[in-house]
């Protein structure tokens, strides 16, 4: 079986590992940058062409991630933190009052009070699958750490580069801020290799026909299932 895909991920990983060690006088920036150009390089492979980067970067981790990496899981904090701009005044008090009742001192990792678009939508059936989708793990990994970094060398607005927690298992965790009152994101360097490295196996076991036709509905457009 060609599992060249795994292999040319699995070398990347490697190289951004030690640029996330300090190598090179390298931190975290470097090494997801490196993790993020090989999924945008994989799904770029699956599905060529213009206009659609952030579409097939999500959709390359919603087929072929694995189900226990949660890439569909939805940001809470950010998720109240964008109902607040909007006119969702009563979902945001809802969501808040039932999953984010805890003191703004405390650590909170995403495996504590993030939840699946089902459990939020049992609550507040008026949201849409577009709007919520926004803030699943898959498009936030590509809107703040992706393109945050390419386009402006940092993360976006809504993440950190701090992780909040060292435990290992942990693959999301939520840093506190002073001025702003919410939470910011931070995907753990760990999650984010073994998301790559797990999308390109699964891909080369799959062994689909390379270039492959768009899908129907891209599932961050809130219409595919």
């Amino acid at each position: 079986m060609d599992m060249r895909r795994t292999q040319w991920v699995e070398r990347k990983v490697g190289i951004a590992r030690r640029l996330n060690g300090g190598e090179c006088g390298a931190d975290y920036a470097e090494g997801v940058m490196v993790l993020c150009a090989a999924i945008s390089a994989v799904a770029a492979e699956l599905w060529p062409g213009t206009q659609k980067d952030r579409a097939r970067f999500v959709e390359v981790l919603i087929q072929y991630s694995l189900p226990c990496l949660d890439v569909t899981r939805l940001s809470l904090p950010l998720l109240v933190g964008g109902l607040e701009q909007s006119q969702s005044k009563s979902d945001r008090a809802t969501l808040e009052d039932k999953f984010l009742r805890f003191d703004r001192s405390r650590i909170v990792t995403g495996e504590e009070v993030d939840h699946s678009e089902a459990e939020v939508l049992s609550l507040c059936p008026s949201l849409s699958a577009k709007f919520l989708r926004q803030f699943s793990y898959a498009n936030l990994l590509y809107e703040e750490v992706r393109s945050g970094y390419v386009h402006q060398y940092s993360t976006g607005e809504r993440a950190d580069s701090w992780p909040m927690t060292s435990q290992s298992d942990t693959s999301i965790s939520y840093c506190n801020w002073v001025n702003d009152p919410h939470r910011h994101i931070h995907f753990h360097f760990e999650w984010v290799a073994r998301v790559a490295i797990d999308v390109a196996k699964a891909i080369d076991l799959a062994s689909p026909s390379v270039p492959c036709p768009d899908p129907n509905a891209w599932w961050i457009h809130g219409t595919a299932p």
